[in-house]
């Protein structure tokens, strides 16, 4: 496994284990229910993806950047919609933008 995907995975498995942590860390927000469920399916998305381009061709990590990259961009898309989720959907954003870019580079 490249560490690229064994930092995904770490991450994913983070947000599977201890959602509000996270999110505290990145925004100083308290999580609420809805968004520790959201972050725990998110978490589960990251340690797959993790899996699956362990060994990939670049093809399939191109595929895994466009995944983040559209990720990144809903993320966006909510933080310009949901003023009270706006500095959790951009710190999403940001996280999924950086694995676009070093899976882009695989």
């Amino acid at each position: 496994m490249n560490p690229l995907e064994v930092a995904r995975a770490a991450y994913g498995i983070t947000e599977l284990a201890a959602p509000a942590g996270v999110e505290f860390v990145l925004t100083r927000v308290r999580a609420d229910g809805r968004t520790r469920a959201v972050a725990r399916i998110l978490g589960g998305r990251h340690v797959l993806q993790a899996l699956l381009l362990a060994n990939a061709s670049s093809g399939a990590h191109r595929l895994g950047a466009f995944v983040d990259a559209t990720h990144a961009l809903s993320m966006v898309g909510l933080a310009l919609v949901d003023r009270s989720r706006r500095r959790t959907a951009l710190a999403s954003a940001a996280v999924a933008l950086g694995f676009a870019v070093a899976e882009f580079r695989q």
